[in-house]
């Protein structure tokens, strides 16, 4: 049985005085918009069930989950509030924030804060080093004390939000005919059961989930010295046997190819992507794409192909030169000064650190710097301090 059962057997008397709305949306931003409310307490003994009576969650989960969008939404900061006013009981502040894979680490870094009404609240998976309060700090409504990651048990970034009370018993803030009676939450975010759109874009490679979490840059001109074009969409509120179709029309308006998926599980956080081989420059003009679910027009998109362009023309997008060298290497050049004691980190898509170097080793007129990459693929690069804001390239070998 679940924690949040044992909770029904409590004298009423002692929490039902405290179960009235106190606490306030502890994200930033604007809901369907920013963040995503994908995964709810579970209520079921076996199985899943959320308050609504629907599946928006998954066994045993203790809180709710407040979904962004992707790690360049992350990288560009999204503030974690205090729910209520209280007093911090418990911090983490220095575990790896870019998980991609759920494989272990619980809560990651996170705050625990205690409250008057005998609740605690909890905010799970921060960023590291994001955590602005200290323990024993009285924190008011609405104060920031860190920012959204994606550390501990986690493959995406997002808000893990916990509630208990009397720091025994779990309970879910929102309210719903399989759930509690009344709410916690001063802001009642509406509970959503169909089919929403986050994002959705072309890129010239076929990409992977670990590359689209990052959030790949738009591109909508493509020329015959691209690989492959590739649209990719980010979506919640597809069922088993929801299907996913997505249209090629070219200049003319001709039907060149379909591409279709059938559902196979009730996703409310996915991606689903598709591609073609660049047609040949008899083709060239203004293409048109039509994503559908169950044959209902969803994305209508159009994207441009027509003569080839540099590398450089195509990296203008990241706010740097890009330059492959003959010998493989790359040479990357922008216009920002970082302080002589920083240290460049350079990732690929998989959170993993595949070089780094400090600023007092180079120049001291520093804007570029040297990369020996050795496998094709989706990179980033930014500064450990934080001076430089983290750009995306995408190097083929």
């Amino acid at each position: 049985m679940k924690k949040q059962l044992l909770l029904l057997l409590l004298p009423w008397n002692l929490a039902a005085q405290e179960a009235v709305p106190q606490f306030i949306i502890p994200i930033a931003g604007n809901y369907l918009q920013d963040y995503y409310l994908v995964n709810y307490v579970d209520w079921s003994v076996s199985g899943i069930q959320d308050h609504a009576c629907g599946n928006k969650t998954y066994d045993g989960h203790q809180g709710t989950d407040f979904v962004i969008r992707n790690f360049s939404q992350m990288d560009a900061g999204v503030d974690v509030y205090a729910a209520k006013s209280g007093v911090v009981t418990f911090i983490v502040d220095t575990l790896f924030d870019r998980n991609k894979t759920a494989v272990t680490g619980g809560l990651g870094n996170y705050v625990a804060i205690r409250h008057e009404s005998d609740f605690y609240t909890y905010y799970g998976h921060l960023k590291k080093h994001s955590v602005t309060v200290q323990v024993g700090d009285t924190v008011a409504a609405g104060y920031k004390i860190g920012e959204v990651g994606s550390s501990g048990y986690t493959s995406d970034p997002h808000l893990h939000f916990e509630v208990w009370y009397d720091s025994l018993y779990y309970w879910d803030p929102f309210v719903g005919a399989c759930g509690n009676p009344t709410t916690l939450m001063l802001d009642t975010l509406p509970y959503i059961d169909q089919f929403g759109l986050i994002d959705h874009d072309f890129t010239h490679f076929i990409p992977t989930l670990d590359t689209l979490k990052e959030r790949l840059p738009a591109q909508h001109v493509f020329t015959a010295a691209d690989a492959v074009i590739s649209f990719w969409m980010q979506g919640y509120g597809v069922f088993p046997g929801d299907v996913s179709t997505l249209q090629w029309f070219d200049p003319e308006g001709n039907l060149w190819f379909q591409d279709e998926y059938v559902h196979p599980y009730e996703w409310w956080y996915y991606y689903w992507w598709t591609y073609i081989n660049v047609p040949p420059d008899s083709k060239a003009g203004l293409w048109t794409v039509r994503y559908m679910i169950n044959n209902e027009v969803k994305i209508t998109d159009t994207f441009s192909l027509t003569k080839a362009t540099s590398l450089a023309e195509y990296s203008e997008a990241f706010n740097a030169s890009v330059i492959q060298q003959s010998n493989g290497d790359l040479i990357i050049e922008w216009p920002e000064k970082i302080a002589m004691d920083d240290e460049l980190i350079i990732i690929d898509m998989l959170g993993k650190m595949i070089h780094s170097e400090k600023v007092g080793a180079l120049s001291l007129n520093f804007t570029k710097i040297s990369i020996p990459l050795h496998h094709t693929g989706f990179y980033m690069i930014y500064s450990q301090k934080g001076q430089l804001k983290p750009f995306r390239f995408y190097y083929v070998r």
